[in-house]
């Protein structure tokens, strides 16, 4: 399998991933099948309360490529790590303003080390990402 074909199997893989797992925490789903610029979920409460999603994914140890969120009302972001073997997915569920600080935290990080940022591949580390994982009380609550 290409390479090209292999980030596309993981991508569209965790965007089902995610849309599931939101269907089974009771929310309300629409995929956006690369319709919405930076949203790959629409989803909503029950009661309406509605909400974007950005969905990540990695099959392997690597850097987390994520745009800085033009904005960050309403904005979530769902990072899965899809590991080899069917191995269960791993959720990291982060805000967009959470999202913002790790990218500035990564970029400060490497500009103290004397390494070059490049803004056009911004994102941030691996194993960043787990301090969030299961963190799906952030996200807009569901009244059962």
């Amino acid at each position: 399998m290409s390479k090209q074909a292999k980030k596309y199997q993981t991508q569209w893989t965790t965007q089902f991933y995610a849309a599931a797992e939101l269907t089974r925490r009771g929310y309300l789903v629409s995929l956006t099948f690369g319709n919405a610029p930076s949203t790959d979920i629409l989803a909503a409460t029950p009661n309406k309360d509605s909400f974007k999603v950005e969905v990540k994914g990695l099959s392997t140890n690597n850097w987390w490529l994520i745009d800085r969120p033009a904005s960050t009302q309403n904005s979530f972001y769902i990072l899965i790590y899809l590991p080899k073997r069917f191995l269960k997915p791993k959720f990291c569920i982060l805000t967009a303003d959470e999202v913002v600080r790790e990218i500035d935290h990564a970029k400060n990080s490497y500009l103290k080390r004397g390494k070059r940022w490049d803004e056009t591949m911004e994102g941030i580390p691996f194993k960043s990402a787990f301090k969030y994982q299961n963190k799906w009380n952030k996200l807009p609550k569901v009244n059962s």
